[in-house]
């Protein structure tokens, strides 16, 4: 079933769950926007009393830290965790997940976009309760969500950490034998590369999310950068753009615009409607970027973390061989600021 249960400060969508559906295994995961303050600041919060207790924290730590508890009738688990976000503008992306046949537990920050991640094993970790979710889901006494909060959800599984696709699976890529649904590619089959040699797809990765925050889909429209027809990505999908303009503006042959940058003009706009939606992105040898609707998509950079045996276990690349995993170097293409993408894109569009 993957996710269960999904809320924001306006909305919420829960499945019905039975009184084990997550006694062995599962995710919370939640975004929001970091807010300094001088003060612990509550992100998510519950009491829950009656015929089963539980307590839930989450918070907001001065300095740059996290701090997470979970007391379920006489048990209790807390951990804290630093990152290094300093602004409002920064979003960070909170996990905590419990393998309780296995007895493992992670609380995780992420900052989408980035790179960077942050995890704490948890030996002994509890479930959070189906009663328990249900009441996080409702916007009654006893829960508390603060208002930088994007979403938080639920899945019955452990949820994977890391570098996550960001592609519509309809989106058509070029191939050696023509235009294809990326969502129809697997391992081995060939893709053309800008300067059209044919490179082999190692990996295909796919995932189904919460379509809210950092996973909100955005429509990019045609013909805005080369595009012959609408494409759909995640927000931290990167374009790959070109041209006399970005060499003049930026000073290198090619930039990254992340996707993000472009709904405040005419070329983007966010997809409302989706309570899940499926990404799927192409893991090839070098980095090398592909052409889908008729312009450049970065595929997915991995960097090398193969070398890191236990992260990679956590991630979406765990399922394969670390031995047929590439190494990816940093981009050598500078990734455009929000005002920057926005000049761009009016200067594209003019």
């Amino acid at each position: 079933m993957s996710w269960v249960a999904l809320a924001d400060n306006s909305s919420q969508s829960l499945s019905d769950l039975s009184a084990s559906a997550l006694h062995e295994r599962g995710t919370l995961m939640l975004e929001t926007l970091v807010a300094p303050g001088s003060k612990p600041q509550t992100i998510a919060g519950l009491e829950l009393r009656g015929a089963s207790v539980c307590d839930l924290s989450i918070q907001a730590m001065p300095g740059g830290g996290i701090h997470f508890l979970l007391r379920a009738e006489n048990e209790i688990i807390h951990a804290a965790l630093s990152h290094d976000a300093e602004d409002q503008s920064s979003l960070l992306r909170i996990s905590y997940s419990w393998d309780m046949p296995n007895g493992r537990g992670q609380l995780v920050i992420e900052r989408p976009g980035t790179n960077k991640l942050y995890l704490r094993e948890i030996e002994r970790p509890l479930p959070i309760t189906a009663r328990a979710i249900e009441a996080l889901m409702q916007p009654r006494g006893g829960r508390h969500l603060c208002e930088d909060l994007v979403f938080i959800a639920v899945s019955d599984q452990v949820e994977p950490i890391g570098p996550m696709p960001g592609i519509c699976p309809k989106t058509p890529v070029q191939t050696p034998e023509g235009m294809k649904p990326i969502g129809t590619l697997k391992r081995g089959d060939l893709v053309t590369s800008l300067n059209g040699d044919a490179i082999p797809v190692l990996q295909v990765l796919r995932k189904t999310v919460p379509a809210r925050g950092s996973f909100q889909p955005i429509r990019l429209r045609a013909p805005y950068f080369g595009l012959t027809q609408d494409v759909v990505l995640t927000p931290e999908a990167r374009l790959v753009v070109g041209g006399t303009q970005v060499e003049y503006l930026f000073g290198s042959d090619s930039v990254l615009v992340p996707v993000k940058h472009l709904t405040s003009a005419a070329s983007a706009r966010y997809e409302d409607g989706h309570k899940l939606v499926t990404y799927v992105q192409l893991l090839l040898p070098d980095h090398e970027p592909i052409l889908a609707g008729g312009t450049a998509i970065e595929s997915m950079n991995i960097g090398r973390i193969r070398r890191k045996k236990e992260l990679l276990k956590s991630t979406l690349l765990g399922q394969f061989d670390p031995y047929t995993l590439p190494e990816h170097s940093k981009t050598a293409f500078p990734v455009l600021k929000s005002y920057e993408a926005v000049t761009l894109a009016q200067l594209r569009a003019a």
